[in-house]
Formats: structure tokens, sequence, C-alpha cells
């Protein structure tokens, strides 16, 4: 299940991270904390995938269904929030492989700085 509509853009630190988000699955996503450490921030655009029956989500460099909405702190209880459709700046996220960037086709990654 997806949220259409248009959200308002990401800033993390002083720069825009989305240009535009049409389409975000739905909240309420747990963070699967699986081989990450706690206290550490994952970063606005980290590509993403989500189990709708599980409901957590991961980061994933090999399916990823979308791009973490904004900056997360890594705990026991944090929630996020997938873009499944918009446009991200690409030179402000995390390096995504065109691989990558294939498997999200309703994402645009900008060039623009």
């Amino acid at each position: 299940m997806s949220k259409l509509g248009l959200k308002k853009t990401v800033v993390a630190g002083d720069k825009t991270i989305f240009a535009h988000v049409l389409e975000t699955a739905l909240g309420g996503f747990a963070l699967d904390t699986t081989g990450l450490t706690v206290g550490d921030k994952l970063l606005a655009g980290t590509a993403f995938s989500f189990d709708e029956a599980t409901r957590l989500a991961k980061p994933d460099q090999t399916n990823p269904k979308g791009l973490l909405y904004e900056d997360v702190v890594i705990d026991s209880a944090t929630s996020v929030d997938i873009v499944l459709r918009g446009t991200v700046y690409a030179n402000r996220i995390p390096a995504i492989s065109d691989a990558l960037k294939a498997k999200m086709p309703n994402i645009i990654f900008s060039l623009s700085k």
C-alpha cells in the first residue's frame, strides 16, 4: 500500500534532498537493525527495501524498492518512510549504482546541483 500526494522537500543539513516526493510507502515500517550499529545515522536517499507483511524495512544494496525519506538515527524503535516515486538530487545522497537506480524506475535521479 502506498500514499500518493506531494510531500514537502526534505532538507538534510543545509541541502534539499528531494525536489519532489509524489508517493511514499505508508509509514509505520520498523527499521530492521540486523547488521546495523545503534547510534549510527542513515542518510535520506539511502536505498531501502521493505516487507509489507512484517512491516520491516532495511537498507538494501541488492533489491531496493525506494529511498529513505529523511535522515534517521538507528535505535530499537526507529521507524522509516520510503519514497517510491519522486525526484531526488543524486549528488546529495549516498552513492547509488546505475544498476540499483534501474531497479527504482519511478525515481528520477536529478544531476542538478
